[in-house]
């Protein structure tokens, strides 16, 4: 069960703000394949189960055309193949070290999701929506999504407005190993999205955007798998987005700029940064390349109820790593070669690393040793027609 509240954020994927109305006027048809590799676990801190942790292997197809010149038609589905073993409770010790209770590596499940969005265009502005369904051996998820955009001053202001609804089921596997399965086996949790934002051209070279954006979730929020999981049934937030683009005609390369702050009635604030560097390489072989290199920093404060404690106290606690105050590095590196008009490859690698002491509270924060690291290798086709 990995999609917890992934329904409703992919049923608004398709949808995200943007800038420039214009209708694409060529159908394309693409494929990606990527590999998720988490590092394993410290021998030293796992007091029993496994310590490998999760490899994905994900492969992705879209699908998208023109319809009449006035419509869009998106297209997506994706199929996920995952193993590996998950944190089950993290405790403290008497000697006050953290140590994780790991489920067995025996852990091989599937999931594949399906999108489908279509999107209306005219002469200022863009009204669309879209459906999406997913479905592992313990967990499905439906959503749907309403967007528009409209242009204001010759196009040089777009706002945009968004909708999405998910309702999720839940249906833990080998619901006779823990009484959490099965008080969680047939709950559900939803989740409504909303998002207002307001894109500005500055000039022809720069582009700046900002989004509000508040979500609702409520229903069974906890985690069945730990064995000590007790969350609200109910979870708010808010979004502030900034964003920045900035084409730099000497060095034929772009700059994008993002950040992020979000916080939530759990008691979860955070910061996120992202920087992005494109780069028009020219031609090299008779071909056009470009590459990207880009790093990603984000840190958070522990929600109110995250805890080590070995036994349940209190109306709410759970200690999973996720609620932790923690902050995480990512540093990404791709390439994209155009083959031609109509086709274009793409490969790209992606390092993340997280720790306690980069978070809200330093050195002074709670352990929290299931942190994850991972890497993440892609590779993709583009074909135009």
């Amino acid at each position: 069960m990995k999609s917890s509240a992934k329904s409703a954020l992919l049923a608004l994927a398709a949808a995200a703000p943007s800038y420039g109305l214009a209708p694409p006027q060529e159908a394309q048809l693409q494929y990606r394949v990527s590999q998720y590799q988490e590092n394993d676990m410290p021998a030293n801190r796992v007091a029993s189960g496994s310590t490998q942790r999760y490899q994905i292997s994900v492969q992705q197809l879209q699908w998208q055309t023109p319809i009449a010149g006035q419509w869009l038609l998106n297209m997506q589905g994706s199929y996920e193949s995952l193993s590996g073993a998950s944190p089950q409770q993290t405790f403290e010790n008497s000697s006050g070290q953290s140590e994780v209770i790991m489920s067995g590596a025996s852990i091989n499940e599937q999931r594949s999701d399906a999108q489908l969005q279509l999107s209306r265009y005219f002469s200022h502005g863009t009204l669309g929506g879209g459906l999406y369904y997913s479905t592992e051996n313990d967990y499905q998820a439906q959503a749907w999504n309403l967007t528009g955009s409209l242009e204001l001053w010759s196009g040089m202001t777009t706002l945009n407005a968004g909708l999405s609804q998910s309702d999720d089921r839940l249906n833990p596997s080998d619901t006779r190993l823990s009484v959490n399965r099965q008080l969680a086996d047939d709950q559900t949790r939803s989740r409504q999205e909303a998002y207002l934002g307001i894109s500005q051209i500055l000039n022809k070279y720069e582009v700046l955007q900002l989004t509000l954006g508040y979500s609702q979730s409520s229903g069974y929020l906890s985690d069945p798998y730990r064995n000590i999981d007790l969350r609200p049934d109910n979870r708010d937030s808010q979004t502030l987005t900034l964003m920045y683009r900035f084409f730099m005609k000497p060095w034929n390369g772009a700059a994008h700029w993002n950040y992020r702050l979000y916080h939530d009635s759990w008691g979860v604030d955070s910061h996120t940064l992202e920087l992005r560097w494109y780069q028009n390489l020219g031609r090299f072989i008779g071909r056009n390349w470009r590459a990207n290199i880009g790093s990603r920093f984000y840190r958070q404060q522990a929600a109110d109820f995250y805890s080590l404690a070995s036994s349940a106290s209190g109306n709410a606690q759970s200690s999973d790593a996720r609620l932790s105050a923690y902050g995480a590095i990512t540093l990404e590196l791709g390439i994209d070669l155009l083959w031609s008009h109509a086709l274009e490859f793409s490969l790209s690698g992606q390092s993340y690393r997280s720790r306690e002491s980069w978070g809200a509270q330093g050195s002074k924060a709670a352990e929290a040793p299931t942190l994850v690291n991972y890497q993440l290798v892609s590779a993709g086709v583009l074909y135009r027609y």
